[in-house]
């Protein structure tokens, strides 16, 4: 264990600040970012200066006694002063880092190498490099740290970070750090800085333990675990594979001082563990590994991998995968059944789709469906924020007949994300924005088809919509809808109230039907349409709302609302083809001129659809 007696600093070297890499799924895309190896060690700063060499914690204590052997080689680094920044780790035999290691060599037990990896600088040669981009910190690091011997550069690769990952991955380390390449310097804890785990890994405080069977007095069976949570400590789980005899003996021996007749958990863990239990104050950190958490918040297969000293146990949450820097909370809870995708799994999609997705989304109130379980399972919409919503949202009060509703706006990609750690599944939109929510900039036609409409006959009808409107003077956009129906969308100049847009798109729907009233509808009742397309024209009501651009449907097959360009709507299109799989993958934009759009509803288009 490393050596308790470590010392504060004085002010010259307390500047040693860590910046510190937030937990995600998945490594982030791109050429702006960097990748290293997670070395499983202890994160140390490193103060060259005329006096010697000082190594800091990152609580600022000094480590320089427990490695005199890294302080002695960094002495020899051809720099006048410096701050480094890196991880000292044992190095094993064939390349992984080794936590357990680290702690043996401490011990006394010297097997394997003993590296001090240098991946940042804020300071050389008395320049301070903390509010340089790290593309040019790198650059000057690798001039003054050689890539071989005790202290050594961290090696790191540029771009492919999917491809950094699964290699780590198979080679048996614990994941990897990706780094923005544009970004300065940010003490604590930054999406600058983001780490993806090969397997799950954190640390755990101790509340107790279970005596071994074979030496009971003598040894420990296994460790009582939990994790702090509105500041309580809330049990996770027993931990009882990891440990050599003697570590089990060595582990006894340091929890006897700590020996406590209160149980430091929230609540008693349960059965045979609450009655045989042997408490101990909640003092010291177990790094556990473990494959997953389950559903009622237990460590599954955990295994013991050591005793940290540098951190407080206050500190010590659950880590959670965190998309942007929004954490979600049961990432791994089943969304999709059939299609086997997570609520994980839903974050990530409207991540990559961010771009495409956010202009549909911005300025328009919101009405949700959310589903707490898998879709299916007491799904529900909210209208209304009611009392609580996550800070990255933005509330917006729009009078209604009786009462002020309060509704949610996401502007941002923190705020879908946001969303989806609400649960929420589909996002329906106004045809309003809040800057002007009584004059709509969209009509939506929503072409709904009775079950026994093929879907040529849908396509059909869109493109009679979209020809009965250019003769109109109005040009008009086509979309999916998740399912067989098709969304024909006419954008429009803030101008018209939602009067003019609802009685334009009634009487544009019952001049359609009057002439087609073997194929069309405009009665919402559904006996008697079976081989009808229902022409809906209230989503132009106020307040009545569409399937959002992007959006995905709580539906079998993780289905997805798009815009498709007119001249790919065909018979032989499936629209269910577009997926939370398949749609991050599409590229163009076929709205692209959607946006350019600044067509108005006049009085002549009015009275010309009203005499239809």
């Amino acid at each position: 264990m490393a050596s308790t007696e470590h010392h504060r600093l004085s002010n010259d070297v307390s500047v040693y600040r860590p910046q510190l890499a937030t937990l995600v799924p998945a490594p982030p895309d791109g050429d702006d970012w960097l990748h290293e190896i997670k070395y499983d060690g202890y994160r140390i700063g490193c103060r060259v200066a005329r006096a010697g060499v000082r190594l800091l914690s990152r609580k600022g204590n000094d480590w320089t006694r427990d490695f005199p052997e890294v302080a002695a080689a960094a002495r020899s680094l051809p720099v006048s002063s410096a701050l480094l920044d890196g991880e000292i780790a044992v190095l094993l035999a064939d390349g992984r880092t080794s936590f357990q290691a680290l702690q043996n060599w401490i011990a006394g037990d010297r097997r394997g190498e003993l590296v001090y990896f240098v991946f940042d600088a804020l300071e050389l040669d008395g320049r301070d490099l903390s509010r340089m981009p790290l593309r040019d910190r790198t650059r000057a690091l690798a001039a003054a740290v050689p890539r071989t011997g005790m202290v050594r550069l961290a090696q790191h690769w540029l771009g492919g970070g999917a491809s950094v990952l699964r290699e780590a991955c198979r080679l048996g380390f614990e994941g990897i750090v990706s780094k923005r390449l544009d970004s300065p310097r940010h003490e604590g804890r930054s999406t600058a800085w983001v780490k993806t785990k090969c397997v799950r890994r954190q640390e755990f405080v101790v509340g107790g333990f279970t005596e071994s069977s074979r030496e009971p007095g003598k040894a420990i069976g296994a460790l009582l675990v939990g994790v702090n949570e509105a500041g309580k400590l809330r049990f996770a789980g027993k931990v009882g594979t990891g440990y050599t005899r003697s570590a089990a003996r060595s582990l006894r021996a340091r929890f006897e001082p700590l020996r406590t007749r209160e149980c430091p958990f929230d609540e008693r863990p349960p059965g045979w563990l609450g009655r045989n239990a042997r408490w101990v104050k909640p003092a010291l950190i177990a790094e556990v590994m473990f494959t997953e958490w389950t559903e009622g918040g237990n460590l599954r297969h955990p295994s013991f991998q050591g005793l940290r000293e540098d951190k407080a146990p206050r500190e010590v949450g659950r880590e959670r995968p965190a998309v942007r820097g929004i954490s979600l909370s049961h990432p791994e809870r089943v969304v999709f059944p059939a299609e086997a995708l997570s609520k994980l799994d839903l974050a990530r999609y409207h991540d990559r789709v961010a771009e495409r997705e956010l202009p549909h989304l911005r300025g328009r109130p919101l009405t949700l469906l959310r589903c707490p379980g898998a879709i299916g399972d007491d799904c529900t919409f909210m209208k209304h924020s009611k009392v609580w919503a996550p800070d990255a949202l933005r509330r917006v009060r729009i009078q209604e007949k009786k009462k002020l509703g309060e509704y949610l706006i996401a502007d941002t990609p923190e705020a879908v994300l946001a969303l989806v750690q609400m649960d929420v599944i589909e996002f329906h939109t106004w045809n309003t924005r809040d800057e002007a929510v009584e004059l709509p900039d969209r009509i939506v036609i929503d072409l709904d088809p009775g079950p026994e409409v093929r879907w040529r006959q849908v396509v059909g009808g869109a493109r009679l919509l979209r020809s009965a409107l250019r003769a109109l003077g109005l040009e008009s956009f086509v979309k999916t809808t998740g399912g067989r129906g098709l969304h024909v969308v006419v954008p429009l100049a803030p101008e018209r109230d939602w009067t003019d847009c609802l009685a334009f798109s009634r009487d544009l729907a019952r001049a359609v039907e009057r002439q087609h009233r073997a194929s069309y509808t405009t009665e919402y009742a559904k006996a008697g349409r079976e081989k009808k397309i229902l022409i809906d024209y209230l989503r132009n009501n106020r307040t009545n709302t569409s399937i959002a651009a992007y959006s995905p449907r709580a539906r079998p097959g993780a289905p997805v609302s798009v815009p498709i360009a007119w001249d790919e709507l065909s018979a032989r299109l499936d629209p269910l083809k577009f997926t939370v799989q398949t749609v991050p993958r599409l590229r163009a934009d076929p709205w692209k001129e959607y946006w350019k759009s600044h067509q108005r509803l006049t009085a002549q288009a009015l009275a010309a659809v009203a005499g239809l």
